[in-house]
């Protein structure tokens, strides 16, 4: 496939391009993605403390103020987060698109100079109205679950979080298809925005883009590449967290507990270096992808 191979090439000769993909993607709540293997998951009863009050309320009909404080900061926190990182990944991902466009694998096809940051934050958006629709169908089953983990505890040897899953395996199952979807046709419409689309016909022309086979085939490539770093990310990040965490709790001598720093310092650069080469050759590929199916009627230049 060329934009398989052309985009790998592309990466290759400007690293460049992996520090712009990976600020992109930290921007977008990637590093969110990094930040979970450090998490220390609290115990069952700190989780019954803190939100058993609230979830009471809420499973037996009644909405309590602090079940409403919770929901109303963490929801302010969630679009404080989406706006500002969503307008900084944007800028970023244009500015990638762009730069992809120039390289002689493109020549010929007219550059992409049309949309803005705020644009394409609104099509990605749009893009993900079928992950809304699932978190608000699955939020009910999902608090109910949460409850019933807190008052009637699973397997002790499954993390909790890992309980609540297999609880409710479809809302969990449903919610990441329904985001990777999104993030795949947001993708692919911010590049069809960018040459001259509209915010609802470049939708449209991303799903043909997904459509086709080429197009279907090269995003289940570029998703398992990403899942993929992540997941090896994940597990040199929590092994290397767990051994540092042990030495302090052990009191171990310090030149040891420095080494086991430095150690998770590795660990997390490397995360960051795969993170950086799979997002890079994803955004580069998906641009060669649409630059190299355009369809006819788009609009190319400024002034067109």
């Amino acid at each position: 496939m060329e934009a398989v191979l052309g985009s790998a090439f592309a990466v290759l000769e400007r690293p460049r391009w992996l520090l712009l993909a990976l600020a992109g993607f930290l921007a977008r709540g990637g590093i969110v993605v990094l930040l979970i293997p450090l998490v220390q998951v609290p115990t069952l009863a700190a989780l019954a403390n803190l939100l058993g009050p609230a979830l009471v309320g809420f499973v037996f009909g009644g909405v309590s103020l602090g079940f409403l404080v919770l929901i109303g900061t963490a929801v302010a926190s969630l679009a404080a987060g989406l706006v500002l990182g969503g307008l900084a990944g944007a800028a970023v991902d244009l500015g990638l698109v762009r730069e992809a466009a120039a390289t002689e694998d493109l020549e010929g096809v007219p550059g992409p100079d049309r949309g803005g940051p705020g644009r394409a934050v609104v099509v990605r958006w749009l893009a993900h109205l079928p992950t809304l629709i699932v978190i608000v169908a699955g939020a009910s089953p999902l608090v109910d679950a949460v409850y019933q983990e807190l008052i009637h505890p699973g397997d002790p040897g499954v993390p909790i979080f890992g309980r609540i899953v297999l609880r409710v395996p479809a809302v969990v199952g449903g919610l990441l298809v329904a985001w990777a979807f999104g993030e795949i046709i947001g993708g692919l419409a911010v590049r069809h925005l960018a040459w001259g689309s509209g915010a609802v016909a470049s939708l449209a022309r991303a799903v043909a883009s997904l459509a086709r086979p080429s197009g279907l085939a090269l995003a289940v490539l570029s998703e398992a590449l990403l899942v993929g770093a992540v997941a090896v990310g994940w597990i040199a990040l929590a092994f290397s967290f767990d051994g540092v965490r042990v030495l302090v709790r052990d009191a171990a001598e310090p030149w040891f507990v420095a080494l086991g720093m430095v150690l998770l310092s590795v660990a997390w650069l490397a995360a960051l270096w795969l993170l950086a080469v799979a997002a890079a050759w994803r955004s580069t590929a998906w641009t060669f992808e649409v630059a190299r199916h355009l369809p006819d009627g788009t609009i190319v230049h400024a002034g067109g």
